[in-house]
């Protein structure tokens, strides 16, 4: 049996979230990876957890992060 994928593509929110990350990290100095960015506006746009084991996720505010060693 098969199994569905959902696949969650960026739109206006999306976009929104991204640009309000983007400039608190570069207010703060700490500039990440382009499609970083993306990942964790899409799972705050969608209300997700972001299960990653990059550090430099912390650093974004009030995104749910699940940290795998």
């Amino acid at each position: 049996m098969a199994k569905q994928v959902g696949l969650l593509t960026p739109d206006l929110l999306t976009a929104q979230c991204y640009g309000i990350i983007k400039n608190e990290l570069s207010a703060k100095g700490k500039p990440l990876p382009e499609n970083d960015i993306w990942i964790a506006a899409i799972a705050k746009r969608h209300d997700l957890i972001l299960v990653s084991k990059d550090k430099h996720f912390e650093a974004i505010e009030g995104l749910s992060l699940e940290k795998w060693q």
